[in-house]
């Protein structure tokens, strides 16, 4: 089992703002195997001891950055069922790097699996905050319910749907429900990430909306490769700005796609 990190980038400011983590399994004839393809059909054992790996691996690359003067805030996803069967203030405690400097450490959660919970989501938020741990909600809005609701949520991060972000900087329905859905979320003190950005356009009209966090589609690296792009230019910053990027032939107005050697999408994809 290994864990790689996908940067996540503050394109207003140009600065590096964090990464997630990503779960990946090395298969003899396959290659690297991305984690939908063996969490599908995971038992809740299993899973529960699937995420306590990306806990302990999270908290351990956050020291090890921290050592190597980058403070870096990152994320990992786990599913609710998971989350209230591990104990993760203790795995907190045994495993976070020393120091105030710490920026803490994020856990995204499934908007289906905790929004008709939210008594659950305030138990668990409390919980977790003494220990410098936040809540993020995953593909969000994909319940259109949920919008109404975003008030009561105890979250730090909403997590666009890819369905909100696809084609926003040119869709006339996509583009008026973005916005929306980042002043609502604004308007209650929450952070928002657009995750999946494929389109330059988008990207853009995304950072003109005021997001704070648009994801643009990157290939996730192992952690000695995150800790290259978080320390570029200059180290001590959590905030680093990434160094100059290569020139890519492309056509115009897409961002050019990873050429992650991962796992096929048609039989395995990021959880």
């Amino acid at each position: 089992m290994e864990f790689w990190y996908q940067p996540k980038i503050a394109l207003r400011k140009k600065q590096l703002a964090g990464a997630e983590a990503y779960a990946r399994v090395r298969h003899p004839q396959h290659g690297m195997v991305l984690a939908g393809a063996f969490t599908a059909n995971a038992s809740e054992p299993v899973t529960a001891k699937l995420a306590e790996l990306a806990l302990e691996n999270a908290l351990k690359t956050s020291a090890l950055f921290a050592k190597l003067g980058v403070n870096l805030r990152l994320s990992v996803n786990i599913p609710v069922p998971a989350l209230v069967k591990i104990s993760v203030e203790d795995i907190v405690k045994a495993h976070h790097p020393a120091g105030e400097k710490w920026p803490g450490l994020i856990i995204d959660v499934p908007e289906e699996q905790i929004v008709n919970d939210l008594k659950l989501a305030g138990e668990l938020s409390k919980k977790l905050e003494p220990h410098n741990v936040r809540l993020a909600i995953d593909n969000f809005g994909r319940a259109y319910s949920t919008l109404a609701k975003a008030e009561e949520m105890p979250f730090e991060e909403l997590k666009l749907d890819k369905s909100f972000v696809a084609d926003c900087g040119t869709d006339k329905v996509n583009a008026p429900l973005c916005k929306t859905v980042i002043d609502l979320a604004h308007s209650f003190g929450r952070y928002v990430v657009g995750a999946g950005i494929e389109k330059a356009a988008d990207a853009v009209a995304l950072v003109s909306m005021g997001c704070d966090y648009p994801r643009i589609s990157a290939r996730p690296a192992h952690a000695a490769g995150a800790f290259r792009f978080a320390s570029a230019p200059a180290r001590g910053n959590a905030g680093a700005q990434p160094g100059r990027r290569r020139r890519y032939r492309k056509k115009p107005g897409l961002i050019r796609k990873s050429r992650d050697r991962s796992f096929s999408a048609s039989r395995g994809r990021d959880a």
